[in-house]
């Protein structure tokens, strides 16, 4: 009985000592907008597809990037790229609804980026001039 009892603390012990490891390993984040690079929405051709090797982890997600130039750009300043509601659909947002952005769905209004749910719900944001006015009354109202 004594060696059972030795056994179970050993292997108690063991699971304990072991919990910090583990608890520190952490997943890596997901890939925002699903992989596109988010700087790549304001150049003329329009968003692309960015690369693993140029990634960086910034508010809990992880960006990448179709080249070192627009890494180091969006590192200099990652408020002027970021999409505004947190990628969040700009009309939803509007209406009090968060559903999420398609980052095939996307517009730049004064130099911001938008993300819609689908081409449809984009079409309707847009017939309303003040849809992006009151998307973000409704973002600082819910802080």
């Amino acid at each position: 009985m004594t060696s059972l009892r030795r056994l179970l603390t050993w292997f108690a012990l063991a699971l304990w000592a072991a919990a910090p490891a583990q608890a520190q390993a952490t997943a890596e984040p997901a890939p925002a907008l699903q992989g596109m690079d988010v700087v790549s929405y304001f150049h003329a051709a329009g968003p692309v597809k960015g690369q693993p090797a140029f990634s960086h982890d910034f508010d809990g997600a992880r960006y990448l990037f179709a080249s070192a130039q627009n890494k180091a750009a969006f590192v200099a300043a990652p408020d002027r790229y970021l999409p505004q509601f947190s990628g969040l659909c700009a009309t939803g947002v509007s209406i009090g609804k968060e559903l999420k952005g398609d980052p095939n769905t996307w517009k730049i209004v004064d130099g911001k980026l938008y993300l819609y749910f689908s081409g449809p719900v984009r079409a309707k944001g847009e017939a309303d001039p003040a849809t992006i006015a009151r998307a973000h009354q409704n973002w600082a109202a819910r802080k």
